[in-house]
C-alpha cells in the first residue's frame, strides 16, 4: 500500500484549565512533538483568545500539527498529520501523556493518500 501520510485525531477531555490555557506549555508540547517526528517547523501560530483558549497550528516539513483547547470545558482537540519516516503512534501517545494532564482521550488514526488504492478503484 502507497500512502502519503498519517493523520492522528485525538480529543482529551478533563484537561487541567491553567494547563491548557498556557501558551508556554501548548507551544513545549509542539516542539518537542517535532524533535520526537524527527521534522522541522516551518511556521507556528500560536493564538490566545480572551477569556481563554488557545489554538496552535505548525506547518512543519512534514505536514502539520494543530492544537485547539476549551479550558472552560476541559476540552484539546490535537491533529497530527505527517509524511515522516518517523512515525510511530506509540511514541506520540506516551508523550501526550507525559506533557499534558487530562482523564480521557480518545484516538482516531487514518492512513491518508493511499494513492494506489485510490487509482485503482478509479480505473476499474
Amino acid at each position: 500500500m502507497a500512502c502519503l501520510g498519517n493523520h492522528l485525531i485525538i480529543d482529551l477531555y478533563g484537561c487541567d484549565f491553567d494547563e491548557i490555557n498556557s501558551e508556554k506549555v501548548i507551544s513545549n508540547y509542539l516542539d518537542e512533538l517535532v524533535a520526537i517526528l524527527k521534522t522541522d517547523i516551518r511556521k507556528k501560530i500560536i493564538y490566545k483568545f480572551e477569556p481563554q483558549g488557545i489554538s496552535a497550528a505548525y506547518i512543519i516539513s512534514a505536514s502539520h500539527m494543530t492544537i485547539h483547547t476549551w479550558p472552560e470545558a476541559g476540552y484539546a482537540g490535537i491533529d497530527i498529520f505527517t509524511c515522516t519516516k518517523s512515525w510511530d503512534k506509540e511514541k506520540i501517545v506516551k508523550h501526550l501523556k507525559k506533557s499534558l494532564q487530562f482523564e480521557k482521550i480518545t484516538i482516531e488514526e487514518k492512513v491518508r493518500g493511499n494513492i494506489a488504492n485510490e487509482f485503482l478503484d478509479n480505473n476499474v
